[in-house]
């Protein structure tokens, strides 16, 4: 398994306060980042932790019961804020601004962490449709390395590339209503996409559901790979970490999270037992941390857990096992989880 590389100093500096136990930046610490990204204070809620060092940032969670909250690697909520329905949340590279998609809706939405307040937003809420700002159960939204939003519009099978400017899409991949899988040759189609969400490099990674393959776009909109996933019912999130790999959720009960190279399509690792407390209930998306270790958003399990890849334990547990609930310490079928940048200005 390819580790990514380490955290800056600053950041290991800025960690130490977030993940130990003992004092915490005075009143005048200038800490850098949104509130999201801020120490927790008081007690922490962790179900399972092994070690709070297994994660060196804040985990930034949405909720199928309309929360947002942020969760300090000692299980701290250290911010928590409303959103109507949100499907899934990304957070930009500043670390101070949110991308929330509300399939239900049919709405992407930007707001800012700090304030709450709304910067943008694409779609007409309650108004599925296709025209120019127009969504139709949108997955994932997430900035692109040229500063666009790359939205995967599902129920339209198309990825649109927006600017947060505009309500006419830069770029489309994929062409509306055609839901057939499709990539090697123009016009491109797209069977369902679930997701689509960059890479180091200017690359998108796209997951197609029905039928289940994964896309890889480079930054000038070439396609690199295709990859055909046998075996797997209900591909989520694919995203890439490392080099040339990439780890994808499949959103069964029991689930599974596998690691892929994204050249050959070679299983290099996979988590899914079928039975006891690590089993997992259609997880939604996975994502490796510096460390290498395995952050998922199991939906079903009411949880968010990390995952060691050698010896397939969990080590960190945020939420109750299949005990939803609103207090310090619960999740209600958590759709997402991301760590939160601490980004600047």
């Amino acid at each position: 398994m390819l580790l990514a590389k380490g955290v800056p100093l600053a950041l290991g500096l800025a960690v130490a306060l977030a993940s130990c136990g003992g004092a915490q930046p005075s009143r005048r610490t200038v800490w850098p980042g949104s509130a999201a990204t801020h120490p927790g204070r008081g007690p922490g809620h962790l179900s399972v932790a092994t070690s709070t060092s297994v994660l060196a940032l804040n985990v930034l969670i949405a909720q199928s019961d309309g929360r947002l909250v942020s969760v300090s690697p000692r299980g701290q909520v250290v911010w928590r804020k409303r959103q109507i329905d949100p499907t899934q949340v990304f957070v930009t590279r500043t670390g101070r601004t949110l991308l929330v998609t509300e399939a239900d809706r049919s709405v992407m939405t930007m707001r800012r962490v700090d304030s709450g307040a709304v910067s943008y937003v694409y779609g007409r809420a309650d108004q599925a449709g296709a025209r120019n700002n127009h969504l139709d159960d949108p997955q994932t939204a997430a900035e692109t390395a040229n500063g666009l939003i790359a939205i995967a519009d599902l129920g339209n099978c198309r990825v649109l590339l927006v600017t947060p400017s505009s309500n006419r899409p830069r770029e489309t991949l994929g062409e509306r209503g055609i839901c057939v899988h499709h990539v090697n040759s123009p016009p491109i189609t797209l069977a369902h996409p679930d997701a689509a969400l960059p890479v180091a490099g200017g690359a998108l990674v796209v997951t197609e559901r029905r039928p289940a393959w994964i896309d890889v776009f480079g930054a000038s909109g070439a396609l690199r790979t295709a990859l055909e996933l046998h075996g797997i019912r209900a591909p989520s999130d694919a995203n890439g970490y490392g080099a040339d790999d990439i780890v994808v959720a499949e959103q069964t009960d029991p689930g599974d999270v596998i690691e892929l190279s994204a050249r050959s399509g070679r299983v290099l690792w996979s988590y899914g037992p079928r039975a006891g407390p690590g089993e997992l209930d259609r997880p939604t998306i996975a994502r490796v941390l510096a460390n290498g270790d395995v952050l998922v958003a199991d939906t079903g399990n009411d949880r968010v857990i990390v995952i060691a890849p050698r010896t397939k334990m969990i080590v960190w547990q945020y939420g109750h096992t299949h005990v939803p609930g609103s207090r310090p310490g619960y999740l209600d079928a958590p759709t997402s989880a991301t760590p939160v940048p601490l980004g600047g200005a």
